[in-house]
């Protein structure tokens, strides 16, 4: 989703939705673009990212958004980088409270949005890897991260990512997906996220598409979403949105944020992590998993 997610970083959800349509050339309208997914980890940074949507038909970055006033309830988030608001280290967002995103531009055009933290569906006990094709260090090679923990009762969805020595693939990359395969059950050794290393993705998007070698890290996060936010990602998917959000402007997306001309969403997410560190990268497929095998 600083990770990416800038991540991000989020949601009793606000009773409005909006539907926008993809405009032509002529009478495109320029809406503002939020990025607002905060969690309760609070060694992570808490982001909030304004910019601007552009044209379907231009490539060009888009524009940060720079002095707004954002909060969170009664915290100011600050603006570190242009366009990017970032709470006071050490924050984090908790279950059973509500929360409240007031945004203010120069302009004076303001933007509010509600959410709460869903209760965590999964928890996560432990993960490995194992070793799943390609030969050598020159080629495309495949990795699987399998999980270990529990699948509560209640009905959940998920956004699945995973970092390689703390770094993210982007977030559009991530897995959403409900509850179906698992609910109220143990989950032992379940194949959760492949991890494909190739130097033209490495190039593209960093070391978190880098060969895996000993010594390396490697988390995988399992985040617990409210209904509307997985609707929200599961939009944004079949639009096949690109890094960062609305770029070109995506249509039918939809939206808890009040305002005119606004797109984005404000969630708060649970998030359960474990890391492996790798001592041989080319661990024949499941071998530590299924020793028997």
């Amino acid at each position: 989703m600083k990770k990416y997610l800038t991540p991000l970083l989020l949601l009793l959800l606000a009773a409005c939705t909006e539907k926008v349509d993809l405009q032509s050339r002529s009478d495109y309208h320029e809406y503002l673009s939020v990025e607002a997914v905060l969690t309760d980890r609070k060694e992570d940074p808490q982001r909030i990212t304004l910019s601007r949507t552009i044209s379907y038909f231009h490539q060009e970055a888009q524009p940060m958004v720079s002095g707004a006033s954002v909060r969170v309830n009664d915290v100011v988030f600050s603006e570190k980088e242009p366009g990017i608001y970032e709470a006071p280290e050490g924050y984090a967002c908790e279950a059973g409270v509500n929360y409240r995103l007031r945004i203010r531009l120069s302009e004076g055009d303001e933007y509010e949005a509600e959410a709460s933290m869903p209760e965590n569906g999964f928890r996560l006990d432990a993960v490995d890897y194992a070793f799943a094709g390609g030969k050598t260090m020159d080629s495309d090679s495949l990795w699987t991260l399998a999980v270990w923990g529990y699948e509560k009762e209640i009905s959940s969805y998920f956004l699945l990512t995973h970092a390689v020595n703390g770094l993210y693939p982007p977030f559009s990359m991530a897995v959403v997906a409900d509850d179906k395969f698992f609910n109220n059950a143990d989950v032992a050794g379940f194949p959760i996220t492949g991890l494909l290393q190739s130097e033209m993705l490495r190039k593209r998007y960093g070391d978190c598409f880098k060969y895996l070698e000993a010594g390396d890290v490697l988390t995988q996060e399992v985040w617990t979403l409210d209904k509307g936010f997985y609707d929200f990602l599961v939009a944004l998917t079949m639009n096949s949105v690109s890094i960062p959000l609305f770029t070109p402007q995506p249509a039918n997306v939809p939206t808890n944020l009040r305002g005119d001309q606004v797109l984005g969403y404000f969630a708060v997410c649970s998030v359960s992590r474990a890391s492996v560190t790798v001592d041989d990268p080319f661990r024949p497929y499941f071998k530590r998993m299924f020793p028997l095998l």
